[in-house]
């Protein structure tokens, strides 16, 4: 009887503790880095609930559009950035990430601006320092010359 113990015993003790997943498991979720962004402007996403190593295709919706292919995690957790289209309509689409496997599929309303080109620096901040350079220096040359003009003179 002892031996049976000991016996029974030995696996146990290598034994790793378990771990257990939180019951009931987390519903999956959908994080954006913003609802409302401009067309050509870029998006930050964070996806759960997706079977690991799964493919993620997202997509933009009034038509279906795909703008980016992810891969999920070891977890079923997908990070990514899209960049909203410069040619998206203005307006209330659906942003949606849709499993490859698991068909699972997440979505959010986000609003959409006009697209608003960035403008290049013009240097519109310095103008009125270069302006007044520019004169300084065009006095100065001027005022060089009459000087210059009446040594030659007299």
């Amino acid at each position: 009887m002892a031996a049976t113990a000991v016996l029974a015993a030995v696996p146990a003790i290598g034994a790793q503790p378990a771990h257990s997943q939180p019951y009931p498991p987390n519903p999956p979720e959908l994080t954006l880095s913003a609802t409302t962004v401009s067309a050509g402007e870029d998006l930050d996403f964070t996806g759960t609930g997706f079977a690991p190593n799964e493919g993620v295709n997202a997509f933009l919706y009034s038509k279906p559009f795909q703008i980016g292919h992810f891969t999920a995690n070891a977890n079923g957790t997908v990070k990514g950035t899209v960049t909203i289209p410069r040619w998206t309509e203005p307006g209330w689409h659906v942003f949606r990430l849709k499993g490859q496997k698991s068909k699972r599929a997440l979505q959010a309303v986000i609003k959409v601006r006009s697209y608003k080109p960035q403008l290049s620096n013009t240097g519109d901040k310095n103008s009125f320092t270069l302006l007044g350079g520019t004169a300084a220096l065009l006095a100065l040359g001027g005022g060089t010359m009459v000087t210059v003009r009446r040594r030659q003179r007299g």
